[in-house]
């Protein structure tokens, strides 16, 4: 196996890692346990740090077991001094720091990397309290108030999207920019005095943290929208059951003719001669469906 392939190899690795493609993992592996690797090839391909974030980050022992055999075997084969400087580099390349002896990743590494990523959220987590604590915009006096403040909304954000860090910072920028929009006063007004808690505001909504101005326009779109699209109480017209409605099939309808000054009609409506100086159109009782006489579906 050349170079180009076990780079390919290695891509190949990943990209099943990603897609949790176990059995293709096992697949690779065992074509490089196969392959005669050089020392250089190890020096100048990616492979090994490919296996160790595999050993990392997969969740399944046979292609962790795998792995930690196949790097135990490149450590074996190259650690003896047949090959030179380059194989004392290739040992290197192949035990990283805190190196088991069995060859695979050691408690104490994987350690090391649980303590960096928590040591990283925990900066992630300051960082939002501060942005909380700017958002609030404390006086002098509410200053130490505001302090203790940021850090409660922070600490029940993070309870309520412990499992989703994408989540939990999404939650702290729309409580971010809603304390700092000046049409949403109420909301820092309200922490500050103690009618709003933090457990509270935390699990507001978006409609929730809206002020009354917004709320009010939201609410009169929302009636105007039901009110142009709900059915009239009446249906003008005289009743007839001689039509048949294309929309539900029922033949409960009612005739309604109305004179052609009185609407504006668009282009389509305008199908009959400029003689006539009505428009005679039908409406279904039962689901408010209308059309005009070129339409009709007469029993």
């Amino acid at each position: 196996m050349d170079a180009k392939e076990i780079i390919h190899c290695a891509v190949q690795i990943e990209r099943s890692l990603a897609d949790r493609s176990y059995g293709t993992i096992l697949t690779l592996l065992g074509d490089l346990d196969k392959s005669q690797v050089t020392a250089e090839q190890l020096e100048t391909t990616d492979i090994v740090k490919v296996l160790y974030r595999l050993l990392r980050s997969c969740s399944d022992d046979s292609v962790k077991q795998t792995a930690k055999g196949l790097l135990s075997k490149w450590k074996r084969q190259y650690s003896k001094g047949a090959h030179g400087v380059k194989s004392k580099e290739a040992s290197r390349r192949v035990s990283p720091p805190h190196e088991a002896g069995d060859g695979g990743v050691s408690k104490q590494e994987d350690s090391h990397f649980e303590v960096e990523a928590s040591c990283s959220f925990s900066s992630v987590r300051s960082k939002c309290v501060q942005l909380l604590l700017s958002a609030l915009c404390p006086e002098p006096p509410d200053q130490h108030k505001a302090a203790d403040l940021a850090a409660d909304i922070e600490k029940h954000i993070h309870e309520l999207h412990t499992p989703s860090q994408v989540k939990y910072k999404a939650c702290v920028r729309s409580r971010v920019a809603n304390l700092r929009n000046p049409k949403h006063k109420h909301l820092r007004q309200g922490l500050l005095s103690g009618a709003l808690s933090p457990e509270v505001f935390s699990r507001m909504s978006a409609e929730e943290m809206a002020g009354a101005e917004l709320r009010q326009l939201r609410e009169e779109y929302s009636w105007r929208g039901v009110s142009e699209r709900q059915l009239p109480r009446g249906v003008e017209g005289t009743q007839t059951q001689k039509i048949r409605c294309r929309n539900c099939g029922g033949s409960d309808c009612r005739v309604t003719q109305v004179s052609r000054g009185a609407l504006f009609l668009p282009a389509w409506v305008r199908q009959s001669s400029p003689d006539d100086d009505s428009m005679t159109f039908v409406t279904c009782s039962g689901c408010g469906q209308q059309w005009y006489h070129s339409g009709w579906v007469c029993l």
